[in-house]
């Protein structure tokens, strides 16, 4: 559930980044995980062992592995909060695009530290909590890298890897760029008939999950405990406070908020409850095929096109990341003209 987006023609609009992490620096919240390999084995010492699978390469650059569980968890990430199903098609796709993005980032990182800045470990570790934050717990993000076989070394020098990559890239790729205003306004008139949105609201909820696999006592333990939840929120405690407490969805950490939420956008259960509230009303319980529900309205606004005033700030956003993707493409096209990639037992020059 996102904020306003401006919607631009398909010769203007931004394409999607040119970088992506094995730890998924960029890619969006707020999407449920697909299914997930069995949990690894632990060896004598308690660690968690990597399946012979999990260490075959998905792809090689210039001789260097993209090891399957890097990729498996960066899957499993872009989709780790998802309301609805993922469809075969969907996940495919996405293979397939996150695959290409761990190759563009392994070329990159091997031009990048002869010129990168170094990393300090208060960067690595901030970078760390800000991944966290898309998780229920604690526990969910380690049984996500327990689940890959990836340990927590191994991960934080994943993010090492990609912010040295994201740094070399913004000094030495992209530099600066800048969008002039009348670009904006230009861009803005040339496409007013996209410059709209759907009826909307800005919704805070507090989500208490159930496992698919739940027993009958779990559910009613479940219901019972989002039923005291609500009797809180309507006999005065402020709803930001329970969501940061009990709610297990990714927006806990930001008292609920889940953004804007066009209609349509979400499950038929959570759309229907959400715009029949009024402004600042509270729901009943919900429920969901990710658990129990308590939704909360902060804000309403009609159909109808987007003031420029509105909308200047997400099309000037726009324009740049399709600056920044173009110059970024062409760098890494260049790069693969002269690098050996192997994707399976298909190799390019």
């Amino acid at each position: 559930m996102n904020e306003m987006n401006v919607r631009l023609k398909p010769t203007l609009r931004a394409v999607p980044p040119a970088l992506c992490a094995a730890i998924a620096l960029a890619l969006a919240p707020a999407l449920a995980a697909p299914p997930a390999a069995s949990n690894p084995p632990a060896d004598g010492k308690g660690k968690a062992a990597a399946s012979p699978s999990a260490t075959d390469a998905v792809a090689r650059v210039n001789g260097h592995p993209i090891l399957r569980r890097d990729f498996d968890l960066a899957v499993q990430m872009q989709f780790r909060a998802r309301r609805n199903p993922v469809t075969h098609k969907e996940l495919q796709a996405a293979r397939e695009m996150i695959l290409e993005k761990l190759i563009e980032q392994e070329l990159i990182y091997q031009k990048a530290p002869k010129s990168a800045s170094f990393v300090a470990d208060k960067e690595v570790d901030a970078e760390l909590g800000r991944i966290k934050q898309g998780f229920p717990s604690e526990s969910a993000f380690a049984a996500a890298l327990k689940q890959n076989g990836v340990g927590d070394a191994e991960f934080k020098e994943q993010i090492r890897r990609s912010l040295i990559v994201r740094r070399f890239v913004d000094r030495e790729v992209v530099g600066d760029v800048k969008v002039s205003d009348e670009d904006v306004r230009r861009t803005y008139d040339q496409n007013a008939s996209e410059m709209t949105r759907k009826e909307s609201v800005r919704l805070a909820e507090i989500l208490v999950r159930v496992p698919p696999d739940a027993t009958a006592e779990d559910r009613a333990n479940a219901r019972l405990k989002i039923e005291e939840i609500l009797k809180q929120a309507r006999g005065g405690e402020a709803f930001a406070d329970l969501a940061r407490k009990y709610s297990d969805g990714p927006e806990a950490s930001r008292g609920g908020d889940t953004g804007w939420l066009a209609r349509g956008q979400a499950p038929p259960a959570i759309d229907h409850a959400a715009f029949a509230l009024q402004a600042g009303q509270t729901s009943d319980v919900v429920e969901s095929r990710l658990g129990y529900h308590i939704l909360k309205v902060a804000e309403k606004r009609p159909e109808g096109p987007i003031p420029f005033d509105e909308a200047k700030d997400s099309i000037r956003a726009k324009l740049v990341a399709r600056a920044r993707d173009e110059k970024i493409r062409a760098y890494v096209a260049g790069l693969k003209e002269t690098a050996r990639v192997e994707r399976g037992s298909k190799t390019t020059p």
